[in-house]
């Protein structure tokens, strides 16, 4: 039986989706809007405050480390306990974690708001994509997991454009005393959907463990898969680290780039996005998971490089959106790819596999980047990062790229012994 029954039509399968899946996907689209106006703002923050982007860099990889440290035992319990409960309390610990990172420019607090930020994230990248695959069904799945990235990006979209326009309405009602302070009510105000987001989590159902197991890795059945995957996410993790935090800051200092033109080429990137991934069941369809998975990859790589280079504005712009364009038509379908490979009781664990490599290869790319922007290496990190999601393609192919579309479904199932 294939993946996506020919006889449902794209609509028909979309009302195939259930409560709990669209609570999940309300969710996201809370954290959604929040993150938009932290993405535009919260870099920009910092520096205004006065400090670097070397400082930058290092203090957003204190996230990163914490949560690949985390990540390995937070996929253990989840694979234990109820993943809705883990949720809940990390969705609490990330809304409390940046009440304090948005309240205070005290170091200390700062590196605690980030190590809650890092604890939360940690128990949160492990249970969101086995949560929502033990509440879809093999029809609707590809589906949910694709209309919940694009109403993601729709919702960040929505937060881009609010945190390009928060400083401007806060300091022209007279709000704010100055750009600081502007940032700052700009960034209060991201909390609202996170709270919301948290609230969202509490209708869905409560999942139950079948059977309760001893801590270790007797449930972990696809070892060779998982370690595949694992290494190709690792790898473009790395070069994803080297510039994905640091697109305000590069638009700003390449091209002296202010919050509101940012937030519009951020918004347009959201939006383009989101079509893309609207579009995404039918290009499975079309495709195949795997053939989605590599080409759209591949199609993403131009782009990168054409960052690299970029000498104006626009053309650095249309560097951004077409390469985040391609790459996140990808992204949903590779998690849908993930999850499918794996027995229910090992997913969580298999999450915390992938996140660990993926975390701790963004925390040393955040460090690199980080210099590389201070030294005034502006286009290196995308260069670097080009070569990183190159060889990542590269492996993912060598990897997976034999199987038949008849074996996608399949993928992994062979046991480990």
């Amino acid at each position: 039986m294939s993946i996506e029954s020919p006889q449902l039509r794209y609509r028909n399968k979309l009302g195939l989706i259930g409560r709990d899946a669209r609570f999940t996907i309300v969710s996201w689209m809370f954290y959604a809007f929040a993150f938009g106006i932290n993405d535009v703002l919260f870099n920009l923050y910092l520096l205004e405050a006065g400090f670097g982007e070397d400082f930058l860099g290092f203090f957003l990889s204190i996230s990163m480390f914490l949560t690949g440290g985390l990540a390995l035992g937070a996929g253990l319990v989840a694979d234990r306990y109820s993943r809705k409960k883990i949720l809940l309390v990390s969705n609490t610990i990330i809304f409390v974690g940046l009440f304090i990172q948005y309240s205070t420019l005290t170091p200390l607090f700062l590196l605690i708001s980030q190590l809650l930020y890092g604890i939360g994230y940690g128990f949160n990248g492990v249970c969101w994509q086995p949560y929502t695959t033990s509440v879809t069904t093999e029809e609707e799945r590809v589906h949910v997991f694709s209309l919940r990235f694009a109403f993601f990006l729709v919702a960040s979209l929505l937060g881009s454009l609010a945190g390009g326009f928060l400083p401007s309405l806060f300091s022209s009602m007279g709000l704010a005393i100055n750009l600081l302070s502007a940032y700052r009510l700009s960034l209060w105000m991201a909390l609202i959907p996170i709270g919301l987001s948290v609230l969202s989590i509490i209708p869905m159902k409560t999942d139950r463990v079948v059977k309760k197991r001893r801590f270790g890795f007797s449930n972990v059945i696809h070892r060779k898969f998982i370690g595949k995957y694992a290494l190709a996410w690792t790898v473009s993790g790395l070069g994803a680290g080297l510039f994905i935090n640091f697109f305000n800051v590069f638009f700003n200092l390449a091209f002296a780039a202010d919050e509101v033109t940012i937030g519009i080429i951020f918004a347009i990137n959201t939006l383009v996005m989101a079509i893309g991934n609207f579009t995404s069941p039918t290009i499975v369809d079309r495709f195949g998971k795997l053939g989605t998975i590599i080409w759209f990859q591949i199609f993403s790589l131009p782009f990168l490089f054409l960052l690299s280079w970029s000498p104006v504005l626009y053309i650095g712009a249309i560097g951004y959106i077409s390469r985040a364009l391609f790459i996140n038509i990808a992204w949903p379908v590779m998690d849908v790819f993930y999850m499918e490979g794996l027995e229910n009781d090992e997913q969580a664990t298999a999450m915390g596999v992938i996140n660990t490599g993926d975390s701790l290869g963004r925390a040393i790319g955040l460090n690199i980047g980080g210099m590389l922007l201070a030294s005034g290496l502006l286009r290196a990190p995308y260069f670097l990062a080009g070569i990183l999601y190159a060889a990542s393609i590269i492996l993912f192919i060598v990897f997976f790229g034999g199987k038949t579309e008849d074996s996608e479904k399949k993928t992994g199932v062979v046991r480990d012994e």
